[in-house]
């Protein structure tokens, strides 16, 4: 990366850290964001973490083009259900069902990498998230696919709920999922996630951060992606999220600010 590149990079990164915890939205002229690489966009994930928070876990995309997407998650964006947060926390207010994995121990991958017995054995369990969606870009428009990896993929925040530790007894690729807010069924799926396996995703993932020198640490949690496609809600509202075999989650996302937000993660 050019030092023009890295003094752009960090001048972004800048703006990102102030946007997150206020109301503020970065402005951005939409070709410079097209402009972004993943080198840059990755660059300004370092340094967004290494400004806010340590690393909770990640959350990752296999895209329909073959692109893998991730992002970590700061480990102050974690939250225990039932949970309430605040506008800062919330901002736009974006809502996701979602299967996360705990990572119990740091996988060891094989000669040739990570295959899915590597992952497995790592895992001590699983549970049914609510992941909070904010974008921190102020664009109207579409925003480019690295510019939103560059603001950690949009995530505001993941509500966990309870682990399963038999989650391999549940058929993950038809699992019965449920969104309600506040009492009202908003989404309703079977087998909703465009995947469906969802250990495939964490060997591609692991793999590549591997590539990055990265590794999938004891304690963190990683996050698969919606069942139930992406909603808003509003202040106020409670979000409840419903899997066949797993706890359920709930949110409520207050209308004023709070201190009393609890940390999934410690």
């Amino acid at each position: 990366m050019s030092d023009i590149a890295s003094e752009f990079s960090k001048g972004v990164a800048q703006k990102l850290v102030a946007a997150h915890g206020s109301d503020y939205r970065v402005p951005a002229d939409i070709s410079d964001l097209a402009a972004l690489t993943r080198p840059q966009a990755l660059s300004i994930q370092h340094d967004i973490v290494a400004a806010l928070s340590p690393t909770g876990g990640w959350k990752v995309a296999a895209l329909p083009d073959g692109d893998l997407v991730s992002a970590p998650l700061l480990k102050s964006r974690l939250f225990h259900s039932p949970a309430s947060i605040s506008p800062t926390i919330y901002g736009l207010g974006g809502v996701e069902c979602e299967i996360a994995f705990h990572f119990a121990r740091e996988p060891v991958p094989g000669r040739d990498g990570f295959a899915s017995q590597h992952i497995i054995e790592a895992i001590d369990g699983a549970c049914a998230a609510v992941e909070i969606a904010d974008s921190r870009w102020a664009s109207k428009f579409s925003i480019p696919r690295n510019a939103m990896v560059a603001d950690l993929l949009a995530n505001g925040a993941l509500i966990c709920g309870q682990l399963n530790k038999n989650w391999r007894d549940n058929p993950l690729d038809a699992l019965h999922a449920r969104l309600g807010i506040n009492g009202e069924t908003v989404c309703q799926t079977i087998g909703g996630h465009p995947r469906g396996d969802l250990v495939g995703l964490l060997v591609l993932l692991a793999n590549d951060l591997r590539t990055r020198g990265i590794a999938l640490r004891p304690g963190e949690i990683v996050t698969t992606g919606s069942y139930t496609g992406f909603h808003t809600a509003n202040p106020g509202d409670q979000i409840v999220a419903e899997f066949d075999g797993f706890a359920p989650v709930s949110v409520t996302l207050n209308k004023f600010e709070n201190s009393g937000e609890i940390y999934a993660l410690r």
